[in-house]
């Protein structure tokens, strides 16, 4: 079992836990989530980190073909970051955002990350994450929210802003 705390923990758009650390197994399973408010000793092999915990990340490419997407994505606004580095301007229309980096790997996708302008748009950090996390999982029938007994690895969003909830220009994932 690993331990592992920050500041944040995205579960879904609708929760995000403050000062907690979560449990997981050796196949990635979550088996427990602890808060750390009032705890005044941690076991040692708990492990901390500045930022933000979430699941991780889903490309629809990887997953479904175009057609596809342009049927399920209707309800979103669907951003393709895979080919090249677009500037990502979407106008806000209450439509969920979904970004699609078209790849798993972390290094590809933050080099792509830091080639958007997403850290100058309005979308929160909260937003992001549920952009190529929340809601692609959500549209592949797939369990979406962080939660006990979900199997998934976990990320971490370094180098955000926790006080304006945004991104920066030097936001990295990497996996924990």
């Amino acid at each position: 079992m690993t331990c592992i705390g920050s500041q944040l923990i995205f579960c879904s758009p609708q929760q995000i836990l403050r000062r907690t650390a979560v449990e997981k197994d050796e196949n990635n399973f979550i088996t427990g989530f602890y808060g750390l408010e009032n705890r005044f000793v941690e076991t040692a092999h708990t492990l901390f980190f500045d930022g933000i915990i979430s699941a991780d990340i889903i490309s629809l490419k990887q997953n479904i073909t175009i057609e596809k997407i342009k049927e399920l994505t209707e309800n979103y606004n669907f951003v393709d970051l895979s080919e090249g580095f677009p500037t990502v301007e979407i106008i806000k229309n209450n439509k969920p955002l979904i970004c699609d980096f078209g790849t798993n790997s972390l290094s590809e996708i933050n080099l792509k990350l830091a080639k958007t302008n997403l850290s100058n748009s309005s979308f929160s950090i909260f937003d992001i994450i549920a952009s190529c996390v929340y809601y692609p999982a959500l549209l592949l029938d797939q369990k979406a929210k962080l939660s006990l007994n979900s199997q998934t690895k976990l990320l971490l969003w370094e180098n955000v802003d926790l006080v304006n909830k945004t991104i920066t220009a030097n936001t990295k994932i990497r996996g924990i």
